[in-house]
């Protein structure tokens, strides 16, 4: 399928037949700039329409056929914004979503798996490079627009597809549109933490006291769910006392799995 000229969003645009990874070719582009005191670049988009190597949370392969939706957004934010990066994403990730498909009820699963009734429909892996008062970040995304790809063995959640939903679009249509609306609330969702916070828990699909497994580099950690914390933290009761956590992977209790 021929992809046409993505709209003029003033950012740089980067289009691949297949690619290993986007974030992958991001990093590349970022080590290969000149030191920090040249010019910086400016907000790049890398987007592919398959990819061979794409990796999800915990250096999981994340399977990219041809029919998704895989991009990754390469740019220099605060370091100040770093902590709230992965539920901004997610959210303005699920508001574009919403924009293409009204139909469609996105909600979170943290940090910023976009899940439609209980199936995932998408994720995120965020990266970042701290150079003081400002931090490049690499941002992957991919969305199941035509195909529902098959999930790492590790994965319990049964993916879906937005065209499972009603969607009846093209596939290049619909990564546009879902970009551009990425594109449009970004950089204003980093400014806002408060109101990321407050629209990300109303979109959450984990409930008060539900039992989470959190899997850890080196750690494996359950405990029941409270929230999230004032910077974007997943906060746990563990043995009688709260604990937070800024990364690991949410694995489903096995009473909970769907079949």
């Amino acid at each position: 399928m021929s992809w046409p000229d993505p709209p003029r969003w003033g950012v740089n645009v980067a289009w691949f037949d297949g690619v290993d990874s986007t974030n992958a070719v991001a990093a590349r582009l970022m080590e290969a700039w000149p030191a920090d005191d040249a010019e910086p670049l400016g907000d790049t988009l890398l987007v592919a329409a398959r990819q061979s190597k794409g990796r999800g949370q915990a250096d999981r392969s994340w399977d990219s056929p041809e029919g998704g939706l895989y991009a990754t957004w390469l740019a220099w934010v605060s370091s100040a914004s770093l902590a709230w990066l992965p539920l901004a994403v997610g959210l303005c990730l699920a508001e574009a979503v919403e924009d293409l498909l009204p139909s469609a009820r996105v909600g979170l699963k943290w940090p910023n798996d976009l899940m439609l009734g209980g199936k995932k429909l998408g994720g995120v892996l965020c990266q970042s490079r701290d150079r003081g008062e400002r931090a490049w970040v690499i941002v992957g995304f991919g969305v199941n627009v035509s195909v529902a790809p098959k999930l790492p063995a590790a994965e319990t959640t049964r993916p879906v597809s937005l065209r499972e939903e009603g969607f009846g679009g093209e596939l290049p249509d619909a990564a546009w549109r879902i970009i551009g609306g990425f594109l449009t609330r970004i950089r204003e969702a980093l400014q806002e933490p408060e109101r990321v916070r407050n629209s990300w828990m109303a979109r959450s699909v984990h409930t008060s006291g539900e039992r989470l497994v959190l899997q850890k580099v080196d750690e494996r950690v359950e405990g029941r769910y409270v929230g999230i914390g004032a910077e974007g933290q997943l906060e746990l009761e563990v043995s009688g006392g709260v604990r937070s956590f800024t990364n690991g992977t949410l694995i489903q209790p096995a009473s909970q799995r769907r079949s």
